[in-house]
């Protein structure tokens, strides 16, 4: 065997033995678009303050748990900082609660820092804490446990870190479908995963309200009438699940930059449809 045959031979060798090594992993958690990477919240944490998250806490202080997808998360162009005492819980920590939020996808502005103001400017509340684990573009099924949901151990993870600081959610906001929309998921199956999501919840001991949004269009979708009857025929008051915001309704142009994704204007109307749904819940 000539050297270069024999060199070859052996680059080739090593190259099959690095993509045996590999293939678990990638079986186990294959790379999807959207999905939340940890290390850029360290780029968002360097400069922020740390705060006491035993002086936050207190009677009139609301514990938002946010989860879902994109436009649970990071996805808009114009970030917010908060003009009142917002903070975000991440890690084991109390920060400020200024965009983009830690814990959960894209680098941009969110939802939860407008609608915490209006909150506190309402009278509702004197603090609030966001727990944020959003990831952009999942559907109902990886939120759920079982063999496919492998972001339900973020909620997992998240609960217990609060628990260790002794922190109790008050509100669970849900707002999530767009994904699902686009798949065709039928009614019942997106209602039955939704069900055994929350029933774990309860059995973590969260007994907080849980908002359910009635979101489902982004980009060339339209309204999807299927996701939409689920989520509304999930409320039910009996079992603390209550109708969040219709965020479909909110359609213009200038309201989502990309036809999916809120500007700021648009998290601004967002926001006001949150602030509703919980006010006239009464929770």
């Amino acid at each position: 065997m000539s050297r270069t045959i024999r060199t070859t031979a052996i680059a080739l060798f090593i190259l099959a033995g690095m993509a045996a090594s590999a293939a678990p992993a990638l079986a186990w958690k294959p790379e999807q678009p959207g999905d939340y990477f940890p290390n850029s919240d360290y780029v968002y944490m360097i400069n922020r303050k740390v705060v006491s998250c035993k002086k936050i806490l207190g009677p009139r202080t609301m514990v938002m748990f946010t989860f879902g997808q994109s436009n649970s998360a990071n996805s808009s162009p114009d970030k917010y900082t908060p003009k009142q005492p917002v903070y975000v819980f991440y890690e084991g920590k109390c920060y400020e609660g200024m965009d983009p939020l830690p814990g959960t996808s894209g680098s941009g502005g969110s939802l939860w820092p407008r609608l915490a103001d209006k909150l506190i400017e309402a009278g509702m509340y004197d603090k609030v804490l966001i727990v944020a684990v959003g990831v952009g573009g999942t559907p109902m099924k990886r939120w759920t446990p079982g063999p496919e949901g492998d972001l339900y151990g973020r909620v997992l993870d998240a609960f217990d870190s609060l628990k260790k600081k002794d922190i109790k959610i008050t509100h669970l906001l849900w707002h999530q479908g767009e994904n699902d929309n686009g798949s065709k998921t039928p009614k019942d199956q997106y209602k039955k995963m939704f069900m055994t999501m929350v029933g774990d919840i309860r059995k973590q001991g969260v007994d907080a309200p849980i908002y359910v949004a009635v979101a489902t269009r982004c980009g060339r979708l339209g309204e999807g009438f299927e996701i939409q009857q689920a989520q509304r025929e999930l409320v039910n008051t009996e079992l603390k699940i209550f109708p969040g915001a219709f965020s479909d309704e909110i359609t213009s142009i200038d309201d989502r930059h990309d036809a999916c994704h809120f500007t700021g204007q648009g998290l601004d109307k967002h926001a006001t449809l949150w602030f509703n749904a919980i006010k006239y819940s009464g929770m």
